[in-house]
């Protein structure tokens, strides 16, 4: 029997007493692109999704990603409104190579982003009460902090669950969560971790700005089979903690800056290294600590110059018990730091160029290199063609060169990028480069949100 949803659904408003609903919330992201090596072969990205791009994410994008959302007010009475919210993303292999024309991405991929890479993202619905603030529950986004030019989130709890937002204690608001993850070590059954986030945000400090406070509490939940399967480490909780700084001050030049401070125990200790979406996933471990320390933000020099800048530093301890199980592979301790820099120049309302520079260099107890502090760096310069002047006008319509190299890149035989000790990348790095140990390319590329 065909039914016919729609005087069902208005008879449904109707008898609830709803106000009339508001248009749908239509807004997303996407970036896609073509890049030529000039030494002939594949393209190589330091930098991916998954990763971050340690030497700014200009011209080392070798992926295609898009996000569409969709959003309803289905109610809307007396200051009581409900709402739901969905987002559907795509993505081609993230890696360190160009596979966006593959037709088929499942090898090698699992998760959320299986097969053809097509996944929900985001599903829940949210209540915003008539005392201000609002109750959640579902898949979502949950409250992510990044800096764009690194396409890093230093601050990403995101997935299933649910949670209250946006209470206020006079000075900023609290807002608690709890979120669920899921850890397949051996695949013999999931390793459920709950974690609970509790964030007092908006501070006011007067002249210094505002500052952004999170607690982030993993908590395995591991029965006594698993535990012994696993042996040690697999049960032991950790925290991250961060505190955000924002502020804007100047007259001349005005500057939009934030400082991060983190710190990461056990599970969370990867926050010490330049590892994406912190928070996101707890990796179970024992025995470690991780602290980071970043400066990101813009300066703007009237309407015809301004500035992108990020400054990050890393440092991860690891103790005797450390790596029981080998359970993360980054390289057991050390430090290691990004620099990068995007000045442009405005020539009209829709053009300017963009010059990109990107430094980074690492050091780790232990890790065999021919090299004491191997680096990376990348330098590109920009075409673009944007609606208006502002640094966040988008869309981006791409021409550009770049030229990539450095000891973490390639170095005689040896490849240094790769955390986890695999040397397949740099492989493919050097067949790319015909033994070079440089990359020089031209490419084009859209960036969107609206």
């Amino acid at each position: 029997m065909k039914i016919n949803w729609l005087p069902l659904a208005a008879a449904v408003a109707f008898a609830a007493g709803s106000v009339s609903a508001s248009a749908v919330d239509f807004n997303g992201y996407f970036r896609a692109g073509a890049q030529l090596n000039a030494v002939g072969g594949e393209v190589y990205c330091v930098g991916n999704g998954n990763d971050g791009h340690k030497v700014g994410r200009l011209a080392d994008e070798c992926d295609t990603y898009a996000e569409v959302a969709l959003g309803q007010n289905v109610y809307d009475k007396a200051g009581s409104k409900f709402s739901i919210h969905t987002l559907v993303a795509y993505g081609t292999t993230e890696g360190y190579r160009d596979l966006q024309g593959n037709s088929w991405q499942g090898l090698g991929d699992t998760g959320p982003w299986a097969g053809q890479r097509l996944s929900f993202r985001e599903a829940y619905a949210k209540y915003d009460t008539d005392a201000g603030y609002s109750i959640w529950s579902g898949k979502r986004f949950y409250r992510r902090k990044d800096i764009h030019i690194l396409d890093l989130y230093y601050l990403n709890d995101s997935g299933y669950g649910a949670g209250i937002e946006g209470i206020d204690v006079g000075n900023g608001n609290l807002n608690f969560a709890v979120i669920k993850w899921a850890n397949n070590v051996n695949d013999d059954y999931n390793r459920n971790v709950y974690k609970l986030d509790a964030r007092w945000d908006g501070i006011n400090l007067g002249a210094f700005g505002a500052l952004d406070t999170s607690v982030i509490y993993a908590l395995p939940a591991i029965s006594k089979q698993q535990k012994d399967v696993d042996a040690a480490g697999r049960a032991n909780s950790g925290a991250l903690i961060t505190l955000d700084l924002g502020s804007n001050f100047g007259s001349t030049v005005n500057v939009s800056n934030h400082f991060i401070a983190q710190w990461g125990s056990n599970g969370f200790a990867y926050v010490g290294a330049f590892k994406n979406h912190a928070g996101d996933n707890y990796t179970p471990d024992i025995d470690a600590d991780g602290v980071r320390l970043i400066d990101w933000g813009t300066l703007d020099w009237g309407s015809d110059f301004d500035l992108g800048y990020s400054f990050l530093w890393g440092h991860i301890n690891s103790g005797k018990n450390h790596g029981v199980g080998d359970t993360w592979t980054y390289p057991r301790s050390g430090w290691e730091y990004s620099i990068v820099l995007r000045p442009e120049y405005k020539w009209t309302e829709y053009t300017r160029t963009t010059l990109e520079l990107g430094y980074s260099a690492m050091k780790s107890t232990g890790w065999i290199s021919p090299k004491d502090n191997p680096d990376a760096y990348k330098i590109t310069l920009a075409q673009q063609f944007t609606p208006g002047k502002g640094f966040w006008a988008r869309p981006a319509i791409r021409f550009y060169v770049s030229y990539l190299s450095g000891d973490q890149i390639a170095n005689g035989n040896k490849f240094y990028g790769a955390y986890d000790g695999n040397w397949s990348a740099g492989r493919m790095f050097r067949e790319a480069q015909n033994g070079h140990n440089y990359q020089f390319t031209f490419g084009t590329q859209v960036e969107a949100w609206w």
